[in-house]
Formats: structure tokens, sequence, C-alpha cells
């Protein structure tokens, strides 16, 4: 799967998994509301009971009273009295939250009824209920809440999956196509390229007049030009996995070698190269270490100016590639190394060369570091 289908299913499913979770919470809220309302009747309904029976002792009391001087109790219920002016004449209550303003309400461990009476028995005018809250109740909501929320968003997220699949499927059949298209553009190059190559070859350039030359020299440029293209379309379609052949070499040679490959571009832009090599031995594939330097190289040409100038440096363990160039703009840093990637319409080619760079430089646990400004140049440097 390339970078671009990841990064895709990860927004995809941070947004929807943003959107299902939403959802849930939502629901779960609906749900916790609408439980707490009806556990919050029931406890009404029961309590209600509870004060008209302790009323009806109240008022027995009332009547038997001095005879009678003991508070009416329940085990299923403590209660309490207050005058009208707030005072309290007797309380069983564990809780000393008293609240004159709500009928019903929750302490931390209990459940307070409140409710007025009509006649002032033993002068008493408020009349409060009480009863231990049941944990287990709310207990269960939550349990509710999880096991649905746990099952929803499991639910949820494998359609989610199947969703990205079809999301996906144009892209990756986009890309699918594309990358059979090159594969078969590869094959069918890969011959003229040869017999183009083979006839300059056999061609005697000191037979020719000025001009004839200057026609050669195009066609030879053409042709390195397709060479270039066609070693990058054969990496990608062709060469990836293959066994990567480490031998030890001198970088310094292998870029007097490339520099020279890429002589004929260079002229045709007048372009001058400024070399600052010191010796350096890697242990690394050739062949793929060409690429990486090619596409470099095939870019700070590419995308120079005419007379601009290119400086190639290898220190420290350090190559770098700096051109007078157009440019990158800053918001295009980062996806530089995307496959098919293309800032610049007026240039050619694929959108691979960067791409290509990046998966030798993964190879090798390279180091990369990108500096450019527009209508200034880029610089970039290579870590070992």
């Amino acid at each position: 799967m390339l970078n671009s289908e990841k990064k895709t299913l990860r927004r995809f499913f941070a947004i929807y998994t943003i959107l299902v979770i939403t959802l849930i919470i939502a629901v779960s809220m609906i749900y916790y509301k609408s439980s707490s309302e009806r556990m919050k009747l029931e406890y009404k309904t029961l309590m209600q009971d509870f004060a008209i029976l302790q009323t009806k002792r109240l008022k027995w009391l009332h009547n038997h009273f001095p005879r009678y001087k003991k508070y009416p109790r329940d085990d299923r219920y403590n209660s309490a009295i207050y005058d009208l002016e707030y005072n309290e004449i007797f309380s069983t209550m564990k809780s000393r939250d008293i609240n004159f303003n709500k009928n019903l309400y929750f302490t931390k461990n209990y459940v307070i009824y409140f409710t007025i009476l009509s006649d002032y028995y033993l002068g008493a005018k408020y009349l409060f209920i009480e009863i231990p809250k049941n944990s287990a109740l709310i207990d269960m909501i939550y349990k509710k809440i999880a096991i649905f929320s746990a099952m929803a968003l499991f639910v949820f997220l494998i359609i989610g999956y199947f969703l990205a699949k079809l999301f996906i499927k144009p892209m990756r059949e986009s890309i699918k196509l594309l990358d059979n298209f090159i594969k078969d553009t590869t094959h069918e190059i890969n011959t003229p390229i040869s017999i183009i190559n083979t006839n300059i070859e056999m061609l005697d350039s000191s037979k020719f007049t000025k001009r004839e030359n200057r026609i050669l020299n195009r066609v030879k440029i053409a042709s390195r030009t397709l060479e270039t293209i066609y070693k990058d379309l054969k990496f990608t379609t062709l060469e990836n996995g293959n066994v990567v052949k480490n031998v030890k070499f001198n970088l310094k040679d292998l870029l007097l070698e490339r520099v020279e490959y890429f002589s004929l571009l260079i002229e045709s832009k007048k372009i001058k190269i400024v070399l600052n090599l010191d010796d350096f031995y890697i242990e690394a594939d050739s062949n793929l270490i060409s690429r990486l330097v090619d596409n470099l190289i095939s870019n700070a040409i590419k995308y120079n100016k005419i007379n601009g100038e290119i400086n190639i440096t290898i220190k420290d363990k350090k190559l770098v590639i700096k051109d007078s160039g157009i440019g990158i703009k800053k918001e295009n840093l980062d996806k530089i190394f995307k496959r098919y990637s293309r800032f610049n319409s007026s240039e050619g080619g694929f959108g691979i060369g960067l791409n290509i760079v990046k998966q030798i430089i993964d190879i090798y646990n390279l180091k990369v570091d990108i500096k450019s400004e527009e209508n200034v140049g880029t610089e970039v440097t290579i870590i070992w």
C-alpha cells in the first residue's frame, strides 16, 4: 500500500472515528438521561407512598399526644419534620443536606424526598423522607452504556473498514492503471533506446559539419534523458524487491562519472558545475547509489536556470547538491517524496525521481535534509 493510500485511510478513519464516537456519546447521554428520569420516577413513586404512610402516623401521634410521645419510625426509610420557619422539630435522617427547594434530590449516599404537609401535625409543616441510594442501579446504567458503546464502536469500525476499502478503491485502481502503463512503457522504450545509443556510438562526429554536430549533440542529450527516465522506470516497476548487492567503492569516483554522464545536458543549459569532493568510501549497491545521485543531479539541471550553477560537495560523510534553480514552495516541501507528485507543469517526468531517492535513503537508513527558496534554489543534503 502506497503512503498516499495509507494517509488517505488514516484521514478517513480519523474523521469516521470522531463522528462515530460523537454519535455514541450523544446516544449514551440520551440513554443515561432517560434512565435517570425513569429511576427518579421510581424513587418518587416509592417515596410518595412512604410520605403518605408517615403523614398518617404523624396524624395518629398528633391526635394521641402526649399520651404517646414516640416519633414514628420505619426500617425502610428515615424522616424529618420541620416547622413553618424551617426549624427542625425531629429527625432520624442520616444526611444533613436539607433542601426546601427540591422535591426530590440525591446526596452522595441517599435519596431525599420533600413534601409540604396539609395540616400542622405536631406543629410540623414540612416532611422529608430519606432512603439509601441504590448504587447498583446507577452502576447498572453505566455498565449498559459501556457495553453498548464498546459493541457499537466495534460494529461501526468494521463497517468503516469496508467503507474505507470502497473509498480508496478508485484511487487504487487509478494507481494500478498508472503502474501498469509505466511498466508497459518501460518494456517498450528499452529497445529503441538501445538502438539509438548504438547508432550514435557508430557515428564519426569528426566527419560532420559544425551544424551536424550540434544536431548530433541534441540527439545525444535526448537519448541520455530517455535513458535516465528508463532507469527510473525500471527501478520503480522491475527492480523493487531485488537483492541488494553491497560493495565498497569511492563515492567521489561515482560522482565524477555521473557528472560526466550529464555533461551534454549541463552544457546545453550553460550551467557551471562547482565540485568540492573528498574521497569517501561507502559500502552500498553502486546501482542504487547511481540512481540516487542521477535523480538529484537530473533535478538540479532540469529545474535550474540558463547560466545557472550547481555545487556538489562531499565532506564529513555528507553529500550536498545545491542548485540556483526555481526552488520549491514551502507548502510542497513535505510532499516532494510522494510518488507521482509534480509541482511544475512546465517540466516533464512522471514524478517518481525523488520517490526513488527516498526509497534508497530508507534502504540504507540515511538522513536527508532539503532547504529550498523560490527563485533562489534548492540544497539537498544526504547524510551517511
